[in-house]
């Protein structure tokens, strides 16, 4: 019987998972079997005759058949690159995704001589938009909030990693309550902004196993958005940032809800597919 090799196995699984409708086989056979052996995907090919032990293929075939039923590789492996870092991730939180990588970019663009700046993020998950924006700022502070006590938990692991967590608070909480007037030279966050006609419409592996929770955001998609910009200004110092992600098509509504605040500058930012995906707005 022949042994299974690091080539043949990622050749079975790259068809397998396929079959079961992966949309990249190729990268995600590999992103499992180097997360089984420890070592980096590249590594694979350095050694591709390297035969598994009977234990290594036991586990691989198992991570293999959960990614096959729809769970996220993310959740299979427990990482997820952002920006310029690796992140725990673990069900119960969103994934962080590359376009929201836009929102660290506005902050930091926006933070430009600012010294000591004080940012919050608003529903923290994992932690990866207030973490990177801190390792990129050594003299900023950060308070990360969050409803879910166990995506703080995950917040603290991620920031211990990266190095910040003695820049970073973390507060469990609900939108902006806790917090004094004028605190903040920026806020962000990736709030809920999925409507409730659009959850359907969602790959298979969202709606079956990200929090909903993190996703769904009321009438139109709009509640979590309207609340940070009706409220978010009141928390800003003057000049203060406020930076939100958003769906494309909701651009035009969200601009509307700006009006009659006390904001100037509102701007549409794009992600890397060149979509209106978030929102940046300075307090007057």
């Amino acid at each position: 019987m022949a042994r299974w090799t690091v080539k043949r196995l990622l050749g079975w699984t790259q068809e397998y998972l396929a079959q079961k409708g992966s949309p990249s086989p190729r990268r995600e056979g590999e992103e499992l079997l180097a997360h089984v052996l420890g070592i980096k995907r590249l590594d694979l090919y350095l050694d591709p005759q390297r035969p598994l032990t009977k234990e290594e293929l036991e586990k691989f075939k198992i991570l293999v058949k959960r990614r096959a039923r729809g769970e996220p590789i993310q959740y299979i492996t427990g990482r997820q690159g952002f920006w310029k870092h690796e992140f725990l991730v673990a069900p119960g939180s969103l994934i962080p995704r590359p376009d929201s990588e836009i929102l660290v970019q506005a902050v930091l663009e926006g933070m430009k001589g600012r010294k000591a700046p004080l940012i919050l993020d608003v529903g923290t998950g994992t932690g990866c938009l207030i973490i990177s924006i801190l390792a990129d700022l050594p003299q900023a502070k950060g308070i990360a909030l969050d409803i879910d006590p166990q995506a703080l938990e995950l917040t603290r692991a991620n920031a211990h990693r990266v190095g910040v967590e003695e820049r970073l608070a973390l507060i469990q909480g609900d939108l902006l309550t806790p917090f004094k007037r004028g605190a903040f030279h920026a806020i962000v966050s990736n709030p809920p902004y999925i409507a409730p006609e659009e959850w359907d419409t969602l790959p298979r592996e969202v709606r079956e196993h990200e929090p909903p929770r993190a996703l769904q955001g009321g009438e139109k998609g709009l509640y979590y958005i309207s609340q940070l910009i009706a409220r978010g200004w009141e928390y800003l110092k003057p000049q203060g940032l406020l930076v939100l992600e958003m769906g494309w098509e909701q651009k035009e509504k969200v601009k509307m809800l700006f009006k009659g605040k006390p904001y100037k500058e509102v701007e549409l930012l794009t992600d890397l597919g060149g979509r209106d995906r978030a929102v940046r707005a300075w307090r007057e």
